[in-house]
């Protein structure tokens, strides 16, 4: 058995290569993953969120099992609120919604719609609802998050609201990572 405490040493080393090379692959988007405690805000407002508990899951093989190019399947955030704690998790690159009806198809409750995709470096998050025929009709809101992280390592989310009884209002929250 000579050699096997280099042969484990060797195969530790393989093993950290290839987790940080499948790590960094994924790395063609930012990975927000952290604790995070709000630095600034472009405004103040009781819904702006002090803190940040985020977590985005990396998926490494296809259904069956076979290495795939790593990428970030979801992600998990819980904004620490003044009144509390607000957690959700989103499909990243999903595309969906909700529509109620009747089965003469006219509509009796709210469409809800929500899409998160990556352009670029960016992760964006919208979702909205209305009560009309199509989005942005009848009573209607919309929200669109966007997610970067600036050269220093800063969390940057600008946060734009519209609907049809409110103002348009966007807010850029700057976290540091704690």
């Amino acid at each position: 058995m000579i050699g096997t405490p280099h042969l484990c040493t060797a195969l530790w080393f393989v093993v950290m290569a290839v987790s940080m090379t499948a790590r960094l692959a994924a790395q063609d988007t930012p990975d927000f993953s952290g604790h995070w405690v709000l630095e600034s805000a472009s405004q103040s407002a009781a819904d702006i969120p002090q803190t940040l508990s985020v977590s985005q899951s990396l998926v490494r093989t296809n259904v069956r099992g076979e290495p795939m190019k790593p990428f970030f399947k979801e992600i998990t955030v819980a904004r620490g609120l003044q009144n509390g704690t607000r957690s959700e998790t989103h499909q990243i690159g999903v595309e969906g919604g909700l529509v109620s009806g009747r089965a003469d198809g006219t509509v009796d409750a709210l469409r809800l719609h929500h899409r998160v995709v990556w352009e670029a470096q960016t992760l964006v998050i919208e979702n909205g609802s209305y009560t009309g025929p199509t989005p942005e009709s009848g009573e209607w809101t919309e929200r669109r998050e966007v997610w970067s992280l600036d050269p220093g390592g800063q969390l940057r989310l600008a946060i734009a609201t519209r609907s049809s009884v409110d103002p348009a209002r966007t807010v850029t929250l700057v976290y540091r990572r704690q």
